[in-house]
């Protein structure tokens, strides 16, 4: 009897590769699932700008779009290029500093840099009270000699400088960090063999490190400027009409939620082409820190060693260690002992709601980084990708209007009198959950991607070829090798959460107090000092994360892998 041929090797290679496909068609269908639903309330959002529905405006939209819409972008742009150049004069020299030169302190500079991140923008406008109040008799002084119109001009001027001020002072980290990225690595190399070659340090800087830190800088300005149009308690406070504010007036005390919802579209399309600008002014440029042949830093004398610690310390006080000095003298002076059960139920809330929504990010995330690494598809890639960008480029208030119109969607789909409508539809925070995780996935996604992108792809040809599936291979190589990763991202989730006012706000429920609505509630009341006490343990919560972050965090990665 004669025997059946063998197979070849590229027989086997086909059907095993045939099984691979087969086992990732249901994580592949899980991911799409999980993406569209994240997805959904930027797409409600996006609808109500394309095809607003016709009932329910009462009218206001004309009257909002010819009265008010011009003014409020207006000063949004105002506000945006202010802090970006603000932020750029604060970060871009402290981050050449730790970056090129070696002086002492330069590690626990580095640090400390970063840490501003954990103020958030309304408490330190809460922290500028008095200050600003300090300029009142100058402000009465030009009303009474200069008359009304030049008193409400520089009065409007003094709001602006103080919002810009206090915004590039918490956020100008971002623009360190991207920058302190670029500088080093080849940006370091080109300027050692600049300086060798006989030009100035700023020369240099100018012809050398600048231009190759300009993808890095534009990265980091738009991730400012996020924050600042996302921004509510603070442009608030000040009186500043930007357009999260004008949404929230619209949805609240106007109670049009469909005009509403069309301003967070049209916003959102104007976001969405910051990003898409963004993205194509950098092209194929990327920006990377490897440290592989990098020259060590010149050092510096007593002279630039002090040159660059005060480089180094005016943003640190700007932005930490004077709002933290304001704040523990209140806290000394508070007169509400009596509050502290009360602290320490929004300091629970912001707890459970940090941890739960860090979780559901990170599950969510490695789900849709794992299919896009392990498939190879583009469309794949482009899903995971397109996940993280929409959410974090929608501005809380955006996001909060698009949780609540996908929500009214279901309620017609799902009756509150059905099983699944009266679970679905009662909890609010359900629907907080929701939008905080559609907002914040994107970290979780950059985190492993950007990890996984470390991972050689012949560690999964091995795994293959050894009979490992794709699954057995991201639990047993690629998770290890991503832990440092996905500590960073866990901790850059929870402390976001913690600080979002916004979300918090428009989608909580009456009873549910986080850190961040107690601290801005006692503002909007008229108590300031009683901030001191929520506000420090929200900045120290948060400084804790950051330094671990930091510390020991993801980007000491690149050094760990085998």
């Amino acid at each position: 009897m004669q025997e059946p041929p063998k197979a070849g090797p590229d027989t086997l290679v086909r059907s095993r590769n045939e099984q691979i496909r087969s086992s990732l068609l249901s994580w592949r269908i899980l991911a799409w699932i999980c993406a569209l639903i994240l997805f959904a309330p930027v797409v409600f959002v996006l609808w109500e700008a394309i095809a607003p529905s016709s009932s329910g405006d009462g009218g206001s939209w004309d009257h909002v779009r010819s009265n008010l819409l011009g003014p409020v972008i207006r000063d949004t742009a105002i506000l945006v290029a202010g802090v970006c150049l603000f932020s750029v004069l604060l970060g871009v020299p402290a981050a050449w500093c730790v970056s090129t030169l070696q002086f002492p302190g330069r590690g626990l500079l580095s640090v400390l840099l970063v840490l501003p991140l954990a103020v958030p923008p309304y408490v330190a406008a809460f922290a500028s009270t008095e200050a600003r109040e300090a300029f009142i008799p100058a402000l009465v002084q030009i009303r009474l000699e200069m008359g009304v119109d030049a008193y409400l001009k520089v009065e409007l001027v003094h709001r602006f400088a103080w919002l810009i001020l206090i915004f590039a002072a918490v956020l100008y980290p971002y623009v360190f960090l991207a920058c302190r990225s670029a500088f080093s690595g080849s940006s370091r190399r080109l300027a050692e063999a600049s300086r060798a070659l006989g030009s100035g340090r700023w020369a240099t800087f100018r012809k050398i490190n600048l231009p190759l830190a300009r993808p890095a800088l534009v990265a980091g300005l738009f991730l400012v400027a996020m924050e600042v149009i996302n921004d509510y308690g603070a442009v608030h406070h000040l009186g500043i009409n930007t357009m999260t504010v004008t949404i929230f007036r619209t949805w609240f005390s106007l109670g049009e939620l469909e005009t509403a919802r069309r301003l967070a579209g049209w916003m959102l399309l104007g976001i969405f082409t910051l990003v898409l600008l963004e993205q194509w002014q950098r092209g194929r440029r990327g920006f990377s820190s490897g440290q592989e042949g990098v020259p060590p830093r010149p050092k510096c004398g007593v002279a630039g060693s002090i040159s660059c610690w005060l480089v180094c310390l005016i943003p640190i006080a700007l932005g930490l260690l004077i709002p933290l000095f304001i704040l523990i003298q209140w806290w000394g002076a508070s007169t509400r002992p009596d509050s502290a059960p009360e602290i320490f139920a929004a300091a629970r809330n912001s707890l459970s709601l940090g941890i739960s929504v860090t979780l559901a990010c990170l599950l969510l995330g490695l789900v849709l980084a794992g299919v896009a690494r392990f498939t190879k598809r583009r469309s794949d890639r482009v899903m995971a990708q397109g996940s993280g960008i929409a959410g974090y480029a929608s501005p809380g208030a955006v996001m909060a209007a698009g949780v609540f119109a996908m929500a009214a969607a279901l309620r017609e789909w799902f009756p509150p009198e059905s099983w699944l409508g009266a679970r679905l539809l009662s909890d609010s925070l359900l629907w907080l959950g929701f939008g905080l995780t559609a907002r914040y996935i994107a970290i979780s996604i950059q985190m492993a991607r950007q990890s996984q992108s470390l991972i050689p792809i012949v560690n999964d040809n091995a795994a293959s070829t050894l009979g490992r599936g794709p699954l057995h291979s991201f639990i047993s190589i690629h998770l290890p090798l991503m832990r440092p990763a996905l500590a960073g991202a866990a901790i850059l989730i929870f402390v976001d959460v913690c600080k979002e006012l916004p979300l918090c706000l428009m989608l909580r429920t009456f009873d549910f107090e986080t850190l961040g609505t107690w601290t801005w509630g006692l503002a909007d009341q008229g108590q300031i000092w009683a901030t001191a006490a929520p506000s420090l343990v929200l900045i120290f919560t948060c400084l804790l994360g950051l330094t671990l972050v930091e510390t020991f965090g993801w980007r000491h990665q690149k050094r760990r892998q085998p």
